[in-house]
């Protein structure tokens, strides 16, 4: 297999922190989307970001920096490509082992997949002017499909995955508006990836082996986000209209039956151009954080999932302003603390006047946000530690046990994650004293639905200490 890596020396002299803030990185011009994935395997969340081409430094691509444990990072490796769109996801969409890096390009959807050393890019047309797409499993044969909408020529449409690296042709969906974003998750139970299509209106395409029912929302909106905002085991939708000025957010409420109900409405005066939907203090209700288009005042704007739909205590995070012209941002658990931080990017184009940065804001699970990591590295040959963290049958098809030992009393916190950084199960959160534990996991969620076959990180926190490993679950 041919090495796609093309690293340049002076990519290598971004990627290094200012001054003692461990959470402000110098990267390549024009750094647009980003996301996170444990993409080398190690149990912790690295860093994937989108750059444009630029041509003060002849470059544009794929940046990759790496997680040295607990939030301190360095430059990995950077893959050239001519363009640096919009969005930028990672998941196991054609590899089940590492998590391919997924973006758009023109008229292609672009999959970069690695075996740990070499990358292989892998193109797949779509269709004209593709703005936004999404990853879920629309037809439910346990592959991930991309749905993509294109603002310019008004359609959608989905490409089906049907393994082996072999995508379907582009089906077509004409819309009467321009469509500004699109979502991607199952909303009715059946196995099968729902789509919602905002802009103009605002519609839900419901999938089914006969095809798709069409459902329409009562309200217009910029962006949408799915997401099972009750923690009641299903999945509702939050959507907002995209403005400089105020914005309006629409909850709507999933009753069941492919019927949902507005059941909040709030405004937000300060503008914003993106949302992340995520629970940032662990009282399993996702939160909703905002990026404000005042980049001096009131940057990030979040806002607190209260319970019954209601959001409210907003907190107000500033940002200091670098010139850059554009934000970018992604919500991860980057320091292995269990709090899920911020990840910013910084869209600068002069070299002249300032380079581009990544900025990552921690989060103390007190409502503030610091500029270093808060997880404490062990340190060797403590008197107090974990014994190795062992999961065995692995890969599983059934159940694993997974076994650790504890030297002294321990609050104790045993949970599942995707690749993604996503939780997926808490197995234990509980004081336990000295002894050897064991327990199980049956490749089942938090609400009992069997999980896709992939690979999972086992996470153990013992007070101040931790451990990952990582699991296949080959169902």
């Amino acid at each position: 297999m041919k090495k796609l890596t093309i690293t340049f020396l002076l990519l290598t002299l971004f990627a290094f922190e200012i001054a003692d803030i461990r959470s402000i990185y110098t990267i390549p011009m024009q750094a647009n989307a980003l996301c996170a994935s444990d993409y080398d395997l190690d149990g912790d969340m690295d860093i994937i970001i989108n750059h444009g081409y630029n041509f003060q430094t002849g470059w544009g691509g794929t940046y990759l920096l790496k997680n040295n444990t607990y939030g301190h990072f360095s430059f990995l490796d950077s893959i050239f490509d001519n363009t640096g769109e919009w969005n930028i996801n990672s998941d196991t969409v054609l590899s089940k082992t590492y998590p391919d890096v997924i973006y758009h390009s023109f008229d292609s959807i672009v999959i970069l997949t690695t075996d740990g050393t070499n990358y292989t890019k892998h193109r797949y047309y779509v269709g004209p002017k593709v703005n936004e797409f999404d990853l879920g499993d629309v037809d439910g044969n346990g592959h991930l499909d991309v749905v993509f909408s294109s603002n310019n020529y008004h359609y959608w449409g989905v490409i089906y995955n049907q393994g082996e690296h072999s995508f379907s042709l582009p089906e077509y969906f004409e819309l009467d508006y321009a469509p500004t974003d699109i979502a991607c998750k199952d909303l009715n139970d059946n196995g099968r990836a729902d789509i919602v299509k905002t802009g103009a209106n605002t519609h839900i395409y419901f999938s089914s082996e006969s095809g798709f029912e069409v459902q329409q929302l009562p309200h217009n909106a910029g962006h949408a986000n799915i997401s099972d905002l009750d923690n009641d085991g299903d999945n509702d939708i939050i959507t907002f209209s995209d403005a400089y000025a105020a914005i309006f957010v629409h909850v709507y409420e999933n009753l069941g039956n492919n019927v949902f109900d507005t059941v909040n409405n709030f405004t937000i005066y300060e503008g914003s151009s993106d949302f992340f939907v995520t629970d940032f203090n662990n009282d399993s209700l996702p939160d909703a954080l905002f990026l404000s288009h005042d980049f001096n005042d009131k940057s990030l704007l979040l806002w607190y999932n209260e319970g019954n739909f209601q959001f409210g205590h907003q907190k107000v995070i500033n940002l200091e302003h670098h010139g850059e012209t554009r934000r970018f941002m992604h919500c991860a658990d980057m320091d292995g603390n269990g709090y899920t931080d911020i990840l910013i990017t910084r869209q600068v184009f002069d070299t002249a006047y300032a380079p581009s940065y990544l900025e990552i804001l921690f989060n103390d699970g007190h409502g503030n946000f610091v500029e270093n990591p808060l997880s404490s590295v062990e340190i060797p040959n403590s008197k107090s530690k974990i014994q190795k963290l062992i999961c065995f049958p692995n890969p599983f098809t059934d159940k694993t046990t997974i076994e650790f030992t504890l030297d002294q009393e321990y609050m104790v916190n045993l949970s599942i994650y995707n690749l993604k950084g996503e939780p997926i199960k808490t197995l234990t959160n509980s004081s336990s004293q000295k002894g050897t534990y064991t327990h199980t996991w049956d490749g089942t969620d938090q609400f009992g639905k069997e999980v896709s076959s992939g690979v999972y990180i086992i996470s153990l926190v013992a007070g101040r200490q931790k451990q990952r490993c990582r699991i296949v679950y080959a169902k």
